[in-house]
């Protein structure tokens, strides 16, 4: 039944996800899906696994960057593998998103669920409604992706304790697995079924110190992970996602607010302000400005005592470019410097004192622009 619903499509690997055709071969193809339109279905029950199905492919973002080397993790993972696969890497690094827009490219069903200190069983696998006097057990996301033979992610695994986690030994292990909560129903996963995680940590070991809640995971499911790290990205990649974020503001509008903030940026011809300033010059300065505070965080290495306990993540960086363009009459209007104002909406408004000071002063050593912080 399923086959007239998940009809398997192939799709060329490197158009797919933006690769440059020079460094990875065009004919290599990876197999993904082609749902049909339901209205095309006369069956209702074909209809409505279609309709469910199809709402299941997360939505493409136009302006995600993909990275060649991770590309190529994932799509030997996705291949061959048969383990699990661990994407771990700092906050807002990408984790998620990667492996939402692989699906979103091939036209595949994601299922998903978080980790927490709480977790408890029902949240992966489902749970028992009371529905006109009845019992009827709903089937949660990791009990779907094994009938349907589709991926589930479970993003936060670290966050789960080892003592709750346990309950997923035999689906990592490929077995038949009885429903926790329905345990009459054993789930013999469909082929295609794959476990995805994502963790700050590598399920060893916080070098950084910066995530207290995370726990190390027992010996016997590190045998079956197929681990990836996924650090930040490089300058060339953020500074190519900056572009497509910024590329709905005109240039008279940047003209206008570097005018107004009076932002002055180093280049290779000497020192630049205001509109003699051009986009690609602001946005290889907002990355300038992300790597400095990495390079002081813990998520970013740093091993000082006073290392900021908050990055720049490629999640914040991309809301604070876009952010500070929409804001771009504060200097006008309220006398108030655009990029400031928005890095304290999204980054050091939640951060401790000294981590503030010395966001706004990574800011100041790029852009010119100091702000009172009162």
């Amino acid at each position: 039944m399923l086959e007239n619903i998940l009809v398997p499509r192939a799709y060329p690997l490197a158009s797919t996800f933006n690769l440059d055709p020079n460094e990875v071969d065009p004919t290599i193809e990876v197999i993904g899906y082609d749902i049909p339109d339901p209205g095309t279905i006369d069956d209702p029950e074909l209809q409505s696994h279609a309709a469910f199905l199809k709402a299941a492919v997360p939505e493409v973002d136009p302006g995600y960057q993909f990275r060649r080397e991770l590309i190529r993790d994932v799509f030997y993972w996705w291949d061959f593998g048969e383990d699990v696969l661990l994407l771990y890497g700092p906050t807002g690094a990408g984790k998620t998103s990667l492996f939402e827009q692989w699906c979103a490219r091939l036209g595949v069903p994601l299922f998903s669920f978080r980790g927490h200190r709480d977790f408890k069983e029902h949240e992966a696998f489902g749970h028992k409604d009371l529905v006109d006097g009845n019992t009827v057990f709903t089937p949660g996301p990791m009990t779907l992706a094994a009938q349907y033979g589709l991926p589930v992610i479970c993003n936060e695994y670290d966050r789960i304790q080892p003592g709750k986690a346990i309950v997923f030994n035999d689906v990592f292990e490929g077995r038949p697995f009885p429903v926790p909560g329905n345990h009459s129903q054993i789930v013999v996963p469909t082929p295609g079924f794959r476990a995805v995680l994502t963790a700050n940590t590598n399920l060893v070991e916080d070098p950084s110190g910066n995530y207290q809640t995370a726990v190390a995971a027992d010996t016997s499911l590190l045998e079956r992970i197929y681990a990836v790290k996924v650090g930040y990205p490089d300058v060339e990649t953020e500074v190519g996602m900056l572009k497509k974020a910024l590329a709905g503001f005109d240039d008279a509008l940047l003209a206008y607010w570097f005018d107004q903030e009076g932002i002055k940026v180093g280049t290779a011809s000497g020192i630049k302000t205001g509109s003699a300033v051009s986009r690609d010059e602001f946005i290889s300065g907002m990355v300038e400005v992300a790597n400095k505070i990495r390079a002081q965080s813990k998520d970013g290495g740093s091993a000082d005592d006073a290392a900021l306990e908050r990055t720049m993540s490629t999640r914040i960086l991309r809301k604070w470019a876009v952010h500070t363009i929409r804001h771009a009459k504060s200097p006008e209007k309220y006398g108030k410097s655009a990029l400031h104002l928005a890095l304290k909406k999204y980054l050091s408004g939640l951060a401790t004192e000294s981590t503030t000071i010395a966001l706004h002063q990574a800011v100041e050593t790029v852009f010119g622009i100091s702000e009172d912080l009162k």
